[in-house]
């Protein structure tokens, strides 16, 4: 006979699972000092009696937000993630604990610190310096939402902009303008399926448009600790090359507002001599000198999105973590113009 849901105890779960009450605890409270193989044997009793505190609606929800970076330092990207995550958070039983996870600041496994702040789940922001782990946390069947990586497990799921069609058409909109010479700036490309993307979409505008592209206008990446100064030191690199550059494309805007520098300081006018534009509409884009073009994706929205699908599944609401994408929308200010004839 089928037991009833309220005789079932966290006596009965650790009988099941031939662990002791302590052990249970453990489990519940998402400690660190339980074995992954017990944790999952007592976690298939707790599903199994559907016997879980942590599934409570009434509990306040405790949410790791991991912010993982080269060194301590949060560009506007994360800014505006982090606020889309703070607008829902403020206004439901859901607690967030931001999770910096930094080579430099906070070596141990992310499964590991997950579990040592008792976090119920997890959204991951820059998932390229934290992929190989991604595996431990679907193995653990840690509930993550992914923000700008589309990687689907069982309980990790994900909120992604259309990185190769605001590429793509920003791209499309220089070659309108008559740009032919488009240098391209990259962001890390490694693990990062959203900026190979943007790559892409850069060389399928070309490819559209009948013309061939010149692999000496796209620029590797050069990490620092500061996205605009890489956008800085690649366009300067780009410059150098002197290959009649007209327009100059960037992964982001950061970036962009390094090439606004760049240009600055070689002498060239924005937009009257070179055209830059950028990708994201951070808030300040509109507030450069000159204001910057830029492909618009809806960067607080994901947050809020992101945070707010955890929530749902955490409380039974949704069954599943959804895989959504957000469209991405063309912004032209004054630093792009048609090529003088």
């Amino acid at each position: 006979m089928a037991r009833r849901k309220k005789d079932i105890n966290i006596k009965l779960v650790a009988q099941e699972a031939d662990v002791s009450v302590a052990t249970v605890s453990r489990v519940v409270n998402n400690r660190t000092d339980v074995s992954e193989a017990v944790r999952q044997r007592v976690q298939a009793v707790i599903e199994k009696f559907n016997f879980s505190p942590t599934k409570s609606i009434d509990r306040r929800i405790n949410i790791g937000v991991i912010v993982s970076i080269d060194q301590p330092v949060i560009d506007e990207y994360c800014a505006q993630l982090l606020d889309g995550i703070a607008k829902y958070s403020g206004g439901t039983n859901v607690d967030i604990t931001v999770i910096f996870n930094c080579a430099s600041v906070n070596p141990k496994p992310l499964l590991q610190t997950i579990r040592e702040r008792r976090c119920d789940a997890a959204v991951l922001i820059s998932v390229d310096h934290v992929f190989e782990q991604l595996a431990d946390l679907d193995r653990a069947e840690i509930p993550t939402m992914l923000i700008n990586s589309a990687i689907k497990r069982d309980k990790i799921g994900y909120v992604n902009n259309e990185s190769y069609s605001g590429a793509f058409n920003a791209i499309c909109f220089l070659l309108q303008l008559g740009h032919r010479r488009i240098g391209f700036l990259c962001n890390s490309l490694v693990n990062s399926e959203n900026h190979q993307q943007r790559l892409n979409g850069y060389y399928d505008a070309f490819k559209k448009a009948g013309f061939s592209v010149d692999p000496e206008l796209i620029i590797e990446h050069q990490p620092t600790n500061h996205t605009a100064e890489a956008g800085y030191r690649q366009a300067i690199k780009l410059l150098e090359r002197n290959l009649d550059v007209t327009a100059i494309f960037c992964t982001n805007d950061e970036m962009a507002v390094g090439a606004l520098k760049a240009c600055w300081e070689r002498g060239l006018n924005v937009p009257n001599d070179i055209s830059v534009m950028g990708f994201d509409d951070i808030p300040y884009a509109q507030y450069t000198h000159p204001a910057l073009s830029t492909v618009r994706q809806p960067l607080s929205e994901l947050g809020y999105r992101a945070i707010k699908y955890l929530d749902m599944y955490l409380k039974g609401v949704i069954s599943e973590l959804p895989t959504e994408v957000i469209g991405t929308e063309l912004v032209i200010r004054e630093s792009t113009r048609a090529i003088k004839k």
